[in-house]
């Protein structure tokens, strides 16, 4: 086998590694948020009938929200649209990569047999592989969720760890995977029910690459890097730094959780809205102007909302709901919260008077001062650090070039100059602090800052940086007990019984699949 980026990869999986405590913690914690992202939307019609209907025959893994049972690609793929279809999910450094990482790895552990503690471990792997290809794609044609191409690595690198295949076979499980990669497009992401199938595509093909792998199937290890192979289609400027540090950097200490069914970036938005809340009942017919301070991520998705929105836009869609950032403020203040039931098209179409009315008062615009948080939270990681430094003035002319060819976009608007000058000199004058340890949970910010004006002539106004669902928050493990509960409460018999067994007890995968699935139900 020749070399190739891929092959250290390869090998890190096929070395067995032994993840540290935390790590592995991280991993169960996010096996529960996306088994509560499952069960959030499992009783939608639209998807249960979307799934219900795909002939896919019988098999030996389970799928959660039905309780059917097909070939382990199968059933992770339809846990995987289950699981996708609120946006309720989570990321880590980078990507939204739990959808395969999960989802892989319970499906091919149970048809499997493998132990609870395999089935963790793969969790991890997948993430970390996952995770790094998401990062040395950064500066290219798609990003968040539309990368969709980390969940053909993530599910074959989880299934390889579980197949227990050698350095080569991991090799070309993941060189079979990107064989052909998934390339998400804008039309088929921002509205329509077709967005399901993001991470359910690239996931089962990426079980099937390892299995493809394991009976001799080979793939182009220089995959990657080769001068017509993934780069050069799904990178501006590859970052290739990006793939190290496996068994050093644990990506999955990352680990944040959504705390409303919506947008990643849109978070603490929703969180400045709650606290604000919290000191004062909001109502709308005393509200006069809400204005939303915003990093460049969430401007971004919503721009792209809001051009594929209806003409009386918001799209009030399951699909809709999370990615306008205007349409998630007007939820909160209408419903005081943003969980699964909001993300429902029945109660969005049975208040869609009401929150078009709240929408009209919300603004939103770029704060770079925001975006810069953003960025300091790339600077924690040290290859993120690295590749930034190396970025010099002529790539940064090619990439606004290229944003502005591929997305209609500018890297910052004539608006964004004298506060862009005024952040710059801030920055120059006081450096951010670089964390000296990643050993433990390490923070990704993604801030917002909410103003309100009311009827009396008052002002509310609350900023958050680092979502409260973040590993490192304090409060998180709190806020996921309440999240997995609140969702899962209506589909299985003992949600917090099923919580116990992720989290600690289970000592089998098939007393764990009992558990977590709608099949449980009394």
């Amino acid at each position: 086998m020749s070399g190739g980026a891929l092959t250290p990869m390869g090998e890190w999986i096929a070395s067995r590694p032994e993840p540290p405590e935390t790590a592995l913690h991280a991993a169960r914690l996010q096996l529960a948020d996306h088994v509560a992202a499952l069960h959030a939307s499992a009783g939608a019609p639209d998807i249960a009938v979307l799934m219900s209907n795909i002939p896919m025959g019988t098999g030996a893994s389970t799928v959660l929200a039905t309780g059917a049972r097909h070939a382990p690609a199968q059933a992770a793929f339809c846990n995987c649209a289950f699981s996708m279809a609120q946006d309720y999910d989570d990321i880590i450094w980078m990507g939204h990569t739990g959808h395969s990482a999960v989802f892989a790895s319970l499906a091919v552990a149970e048809a499997e047999g493998a132990s609870i503690d395999e089935l963790v471990r793969a969790i991890v792997i997948g993430n970390e592989i996952a995770g790094r290809l998401g990062a040395s794609s950064f500066l290219g044609p798609l990003n968040g969720q539309m990368w969709t191409f980390v969940h053909l690595v993530g599910a074959a690198a989880a299934t390889a760890s579980l197949l227990k295949l050698n350095a080569e076979q991991c090799t070309h499980a993941l060189a079979i995977a990107l064989a052909q990669p998934t390339y998400a497009l804008q039309p088929a992401f921002f509205g329509p029910t077709s967005k399901y199938l993001a991470a359910s595509v690239p996931t089962q093909i990426g079980v099937q690459a390892a299995y493809f792998a394991r009976a001799g199937m080979t793939g182009a290890p220089d995959v990657l890097e080769d001068a017509r192979g993934f780069w050069k289609v799904f990178a501006f400027k590859a970052l290739p730094e990006m793939l190290g540090g496996l068994g050093t950097l644990w990506a999955i200490q990352t680990l944040t959780i959504k705390t409303a069914p919506a947008c990643h970036y849109f978070q603490t938005a929703c969180e400045a809205m709650e606290r604000i809340a919290a000191r004062r009942p909001l109502h709308a017919d005393q509200i006069t102007k809400i204005f939303v301070s915003t990093n460049k991520l969430a401007d971004e998705v919503t721009r792209f909302a809001r051009e594929y929105a209806a003409e009386t836009a918001p799209d009030l869609s399951a699909v809709g709901v999370s990615f306008d950032l205007g349409l998630c403020i007007a939820i909160e203040v209408l419903a005081g919260r943003m969980t699964g039931a909001e993300a429902e098209p029945a109660w969005l179409h049975a208040h869609e008077e009401e929150l078009r009315a709240i929408y009209a008062k919300v603004t939103v615009e770029h704060d770079p001062a925001l975006t810069m948080r953003v960025v300091d939270a790339a600077r924690a990681i040290p290859a993120g650090r690295e590749a930034i430094a190396k970025l010099k003035p002529l790539d940064w002319i090619n990439l606004a070039s290229q944003y502005k060819k591929h997305y209609s976009s500018s890297l910052f608007r004539s608006q964004d100059v004298s506060r862009l000058l005024e952040v710059l000199l801030s920055r120059w004058r006081n450096p951010a602090e670089t964390p000296a340890s990643i050993d433990g949970p390490i923070p990704l910010y993604f801030p917002n800052r909410v103003s309100i004006d009311f009827t009396d002539g008052t002002n509310e106004a609350e900023r958050v940086d680092l979502p409260s669902g973040s590993l490192a928050s304090p409060v998180m493990e709190q806020i996921l007990r309440e999240k997995f509960v609140r969702e899962c409460r209506d589909t299985l018999a003992d949600a917090p019984r099923a919580l116990a067994l992720i989290l600690e007890d289970a000592k089998t995968v098939p007393e764990l699949i009992a558990a977590l699935s709608r099949s449980s139900r009394t």
